[in-house]
């Protein structure tokens, strides 16, 4: 009866810790849209996957010379493919910005980039 119990709880223990946890996208979010900012730009960069490949592709948004960014979000849109993004130059409190996309070896990406400001 005891090795039962003793039993039981250790697939109790071993079946909690297989719980699958969720998989974290690799969202860039910089800076805050304050009230009367502008969306700038929309931008949607995608690369299929092709195998044993790490595939990169940048995003420059130049604006004029009053223009002043106060937020760059690029999200991925649909299913993870453990790409990644960041912001190469520029950024808030500039005219300009580069952001930099980057795919796992032999994943895609597919991207939205919002850049935001006045």
């Amino acid at each position: 009866m005891k090795f039962t119990i003793a039993l039981l709880v250790v697939l109790a223990t071993v079946a909690s810790g297989a719980v699958i946890q969720g998989i974290s996208r690799s969202n860039l979010s910089t800076g805050l849209v304050y009230p009367g900012d502008r969306l700038l730009s929309r931008y949607y960069l995608y690369q299929p996957a092709r195998p044993n490949t790490i595939q990169y592709q940048d995003y420059v948004y130049r604006g004029n010379y009053s223009t002043r960014i106060s937020a760059v979000t690029a999200t991925e849109v649909g299913l993870t493919q453990y790409a990644s993004a960041w912001i190469l130059s520029g950024g808030v409190g500039y005219n300009s910005v580069t952001v930099r996309v980057q795919s796992a070896k032999g994943y895609g990406f597919y991207y939205a980039i919002d850049v935001w400001g006045r």
